[in-house]
């Protein structure tokens, strides 16, 4: 009885080691039953998701380039609209200048041919003069024609000034017509032009 004691003794004392060890294992299993996670509760993003996303950013910002494209290639035609407009309205006012200066000379072409006749009369008298050969008579040929010439010389003096002072006062005002001319072209470009960049500055806020 004694030695069955002693030996049911010795194996309580050997097992209790390793029911505690197996203790110890099963509730580190239980812990790790609680804390793990399967793999498939798990929202992983597969390559079709992330591809599918890639693409939907990809069709965004072509969408704002096309937007913005589009918005620069209406300013610049409507850039080069206000050009072509500004060039041939100045184009308008320089020939606008020529008709004028045109019309003057018109105004004035019988006095300048009446002018140049008289003075080519007046010159030929003289040559003629010059070709005589008698001293007397050339004097006289002189006298007679620088009698005339001084009416000649008169007639040209007081037409040609009252012509001068006539077209530089029709040239000032042809001159002030065409700078008119030349600001109102200027001033449509500008307008054109910014009105241009403002309808290009809201075209890209909006894209």
């Amino acid at each position: 009885m004694c030695v069955c004691s002693s030996q049911q003794s010795t194996m309580t004392q050997q097992l209790s080691p390793l029911k505690l060890l197996v203790s110890l294992y099963l509730l580190r299993l239980a812990i790790s039953n609680c804390c793990y996670t399967p793999v498939h509760a798990v929202p992983f993003e597969t390559s079709e998701d992330v591809a599918g996303a890639g693409q939907s950013i990809g069709d965004a910002v072509a969408a704002v380039l096309r937007d913005a494209n589009n918005c620069f290639e209406t300013y610049m035609q409507e850039s080069r609209n206000a050009s072509d407009t500004y060039a041939s309205a100045y184009r308008t006012c320089r020939e606008l200048g020529s008709k004028r200066r045109m019309e003057f000379t018109q105004m004035q072409c019988s006095t300048r041919q009446d002018m140049v006749g008289q003075v080519t009369e007046m010159c030929k008298n003289f040559c003629d003069c010059a070709e005589i050969d008698g001293d007397l008579e050339f004097f006289q040929c002189s006298a007679r024609n620088a009698y005339k010439g001084v009416s000649t010389l008169q007639y040209v003096y007081l037409n040609s000034s009252a012509a001068i002072v006539e077209l530089e006062n029709k040239y000032q005002e042809a001159e002030k017509e065409i700078l008119f001319c030349t600001i109102a072209a200027e001033e449509r470009y500008i307008n054109a032009t910014a009105k241009a960049f403002v309808q290009l500055s809201k075209c890209l806020k909006a894209s």
